[in-house]
């Protein structure tokens, strides 16, 4: 069976790392008495992130060979925890996704070991062709599996609530010196940007930029919910304060602009000389303002920040003065080195683990399915952030990194889970006062008892012809998809073991596991509820790997 090769090929991948890890100790297995089943039990990396791309305007994970070029980079304050699912370090911290997926891991020491008072903090910076590059800070703190949501904006079809303007040679430039004035203004006019002559450009390494100078603008409307989903880093961020101070709170949003400059050598502006450029950005009159608690007003300051890529921080800048010009308000700002640029009230705290979540179910199920949340503030029907929670049954799960003391609200989604839904007598969506605290928050499911769908077991254990008494029970992430269409299914297979639910009889699946950027998968036709795989040799290379034979 097709199955075969795929569970073949995961173990094949999980005992490549299992040499790196292991054998680099030289340290070899051997038995501990003859005649005695050997169990390897294969579990080292404990916590997990499965990282989730999507292109905001389709909904869709990255696909095709957009995200065959495309690529995530690992930076910030716990980079040197993060490894890939094996154990083994990334390559200069950068991943290459797969589908729109990847899978991180963080090393298995103490330093590392995430919890309510150790949260482990990192920032991806993900870039694809097309696609304006983003980042995504990720705060872990609990053991186990994680996910995380990324949308990038395409800059051909940018969602709603997203202006894109890109001009190319819109001037030129000597020795990093622009020679003549150049001005972009959006379609919509939500925006514009004016760079003046003798302004001297260069990128973050000191070069200054020659030729045709082209540049791309890209205005996000803060009352959008759309444009706010595709906002770099969230709006729970870690921040630099204009007094040097680090701090974790709340972002309040009064819009924000990405501004990319570039020469025809493929040369970034990132600091300027001798000048500044003029940013005008327009402003909704809707914006709440939770200074006055009232809609913005022209003469309110809001804070203006721009924000570091490399570790996912946003420095305060300076303020910025609504001002009221022909009808319409708007933020007029000098820059003196590009970045996403932010308008935002800065409030509020954190804390590392907020308030359990214990959904439950009408009937008992079988291993863990996917729980997507939607996030909005109460006080002005802002959207924050969308969660995403690995459930196992009756088993309290955590959300991170939870804003405190602010009333919000979850829209909760099953998409991921098509056996699943919320309780007919669940109300939609959740009203909670503080995500912060210890009491848990109950939610009630409905499980589709459908004779279609059914729960198949896959098993796998691996053996060296050169050691038959000794058996690998492998542990990793993987995923399958109906190949007719429906979600993206997350799997978990844990010591060799894996149960996926809602999956329907005589329907063919494509299961698969990415390692290294590669896919390795294969089809499957559902026509048992349990796949019993015992019988799978490992090459014999890599059993004298193991064995040290």
């Amino acid at each position: 069976m097709k199955i075969k090769r795929y569970l073949f090929l995961a173990g094949f991948l999980m005992l490549s790392a299992l040499t790196v890890i292991i054998v680099s100790a030289c340290k070899k297995y051997t038995h501990p008495l003859e005649n005695l089943q050997l169990i390897i039990d294969y579990n080292i990396i404990k916590t997990t992130a499965d990282i989730h791309v999507y292109d905001i305007s389709t909904g869709q994970l990255l696909s095709g060979t957009v995200s065959t070029d495309a690529f995530v980079v690992i930076s910030g304050r716990d980079e040197a925890a993060v490894v890939d699912p094996m154990g083994v370090k990334i390559p200069n911290n950068r991943l290459k996704l797969v589908k729109g997926l990847t899978t991180l891991g963080l090393i298995p020491s103490a330093a590392y070991s995430p919890s309510a008072t150790n949260m482990v903090s990192f920032n991806l910076v993900v870039s694809a062709p097309g696609y304006l590059t983003t980042t995504q800070q990720v705060n872990i703190s609990s053991v186990g599996k994680n996910f995380v949501r990324v949308n990038m904006v395409p800059l051909s079809s940018p969602p709603s609530g997203v202006t894109v303007g890109q001009q190319s040679g819109i001037t030129s430039a000597q020795n990093g010196t622009v020679t003549q004035p150049a001005q972009l203004v959006l379609p919509d006019e939500k925006a514009s940007i004016s760079i003046p002559t003798g302004i001297i450009m260069k990128d973050n390494q000191g070069n200054p930029l020659s030729g045709d100078i082209n540049v791309t603008v890209v205005h996000f409307d803060n009352t959008d919910p759309a444009a706010m989903q595709s906002f770099p880093g969230g709006l729970t961020p870690t921040v630099e304060r204009s007094s040097g101070n680090t701090e974790s709170g709340m972002f309040y949003s009064a819009g924000f602009v990405a501004i990319e400059i570039t020469d025809g050598q493929g040369r970034r502006a990132s600091n300027f000389e001798n000048g500044t450029i003029q940013l005008v950005s327009q402003v909704s009159p809707e914006t709440y303002n939770p200074i006055t608690q009232t809609n913005i007003a022209a003469g309110d300051q809001v804070p203006l920040w721009s924000l570091n890529e490399n570790n996912g921080v946003w420095k305060e800048e300076g303020v910025a003065t609504a001002q009221m010009v022909d009808g319409s308000l708007q933020f007029d700002v000098q820059l003196s080195h590009l970045s996403y640029y932010n308008f935002d009230w800065f409030v509020g705290t954190m804390c590392n683990q907020g308030r359990p979540f214990l959904f439950t179910t009408n009937v008992p199920i079988n291993g863990s399915f996917l729980m997507k949340g939607h996030v909005y503030r109460q006080d002005d029907n802002t959207f924050i952030n969308t969660i995403l929670l690995w459930v196992k049954a009756n088993e309290p799960v955590f959300t991170t990194f939870v804003p405190q003391g602010i009333p919000v609200k979850i829209f909760w989604d099953t998409e991921n889970s098509p056996f699943i839904s919320l309780s007919p007598t669940e109300p939609q969506p959740t009203y909670i006062d503080d995500l912060c605290g210890n009491t848990p928050i109950p939610i009630q499911l409905f499980v589709n008892n459908n004779q279609d769908l059914t729960t198949i077991t896959l098993s796998l254990s691996l053996f060296c012809a050169s050691q038959p008494d000794a058996v690998i029970k492998p542990t990793y992430s993987a995923y399958c998809q109906n190949v007719g269409g429906g979600p993206v299914i997350p799997i978990e297979m844990v010591a060799g073991e894996a149960t996926i639910n809602g999956i329907r009889l005589g329907d063919t699946y494509y299961v698969w596991v990415i390692y290294d950027g590669q896919e390795y998968g294969a089809e499957v036709v559902v026509s048992q509820n349990a796949y019993s795989l015992i019988d799978f040799e490992i090459p014999a290379d890599v059993c004298s790997e193991v064995f040290g034979l």
